[in-house]
């Protein structure tokens, strides 16, 4: 091939030292680039480890999640068994300086990278709790794993019990994962379901028409898929759903992407959902990650999809039923909030 001839010259001829992986890689990332499609690259070795690391939710850091506020960083969540949660933070801590700076002083965005860092090292914050007492904790940052589907139950406003059933990520297991969540919180009273697929980038496409299965008649259309090479393929609900009669809310925001938008435009497409929060972020493309010889992998974009209603979201997003932003000053979830309201009826 070309790129094999080019490398064959510059390797035997050229003058000076010649890495001719490093030159490989480049070409290989030069090719995939010039498709013009944002989805569409080549992953070194390094970047194809983290990726999957990602895709099964492991990162580096302490083990929060975190909003911005006033006074500093609002810690909203700490994973049991964490760094974070073994240095004894919790929930409603305010994080108000990390190694030394404060929080206000070095900003917020800089100050969240700055609690990142290598495995075994220690970083120091600054803190105030809940009650207004401030302390200094130490933590020791590890491998964090973000649980995949989190559940509460939560009493709306007009006294129903609503089961709130987060889901981090499309991994392996997801539509199980849920089936499972939201199994436990009716035997625990719940009469209404909210799915909160905010922040949640997507994954598994198979995953996708999973989670909706829990919800949807079998038979009913997820999303139809379109590819150069391949037919267009309708992929249906094939489940055991909770009832009908149970009204189902989704929660998203604009960083709700891919198959998180699959669910929910499947979900309102049927009539089975009310979607609350804002436009979601408008990718209507598949990828495969495929692997290469040298440990890094070709992502590439392979089909198009579009809802059971023939709408293609990569252009505008899925757009709620009812319009809820969060307030990031504020301790508050105010979107969950607005959620609660209309969870018992299912109606905007």
């Amino acid at each position: 091939s070309l790129p094999d001839q080019v490398l064959n010259v510059l390797a035997d001829r050229y003058r000076g030292e010649v890495d001719r992986g490093k030159l490989e890689q480049i070409g290989a990332a030069a090719i995939a680039a010039s498709l013009g499609n944002r989805w569409t690259r080549y992953l070194t070795p390094d970047q194809y480890r983290d990726l999957k690391r990602a895709s099964e939710g492991t990162y580096t850091g302490i083990g929060i999640r975190a909003t911005p506020a006033k006074a500093g960083i609002t810690i909203r969540e700490v994973f049991p068994g964490s760094p974070a949660d073994t240095a004894g933070l919790v929930k409603g801590d305010v994080i108000t300086s990390v190694g030394g700076i404060p929080v206000a002083q070095r900003g917020q965005a800089r100050s969240v990278l700055a609690i990142g860092g290598k495995p075994g090292t220690v970083v120091t914050l600054g803190v105030t709790g809940p009650d207004g007492a401030k302390r200094t904790v130490k933590v020791t940052r590890g491998d964090v794993t973000v649980p995949l589907v989190e559940g509460k139950l939560v009493t709306a406003p007009d006294g129903c019990k609503v089961a709130v059933v987060s889901l981090d990520r499309f991994d392996q297991g997801a539509g199980e994962a849920v089936a499972d969540e939201v199994a436990a919180l009716r035997a625990k009273g719940a009469t209404a379901v909210i799915l909160d697929l905010r922040g949640d980038p997507g994954g598994l496409l198979d995953e996708a028409v999973a989670v909706a299965g829990n919800f949807l008649k079998p038979g009913e259309v997820v999303v139809s898929i379109k590819g150069r090479t391949s037919p267009e393929e309708v992929m249906k609900a094939d489940g055991d759903p909770i009832p009908a009669s149970i009204p189902v809310t989704v929660l998203v925001d604009r960083k709700s992407a891919s198959a998180s938008e699959i669910v929910t435009g499947a979900l309102k497409d049927n009539g089975r959902a009310l979607v609350v929060g804002t436009p979601t972020f408008g990718k209507s493309e598949v990828q495969v990650t495929i692997p290469t010889t040298d440990g890094g992998a070709v992502k590439v974009t392979f089909a198009g999809y579009v809802t059971p209603k023939g709408t293609d979201i990569g252009k505008k997003g899925v757009q709620p039923d009812v319009r809820a932003v969060d307030d990031p000053r504020t301790g508050a979830d105010e979107a969950l909030s607005v959620a609660l309201g209309h969870a018992c009826t299912g109606k905007a």
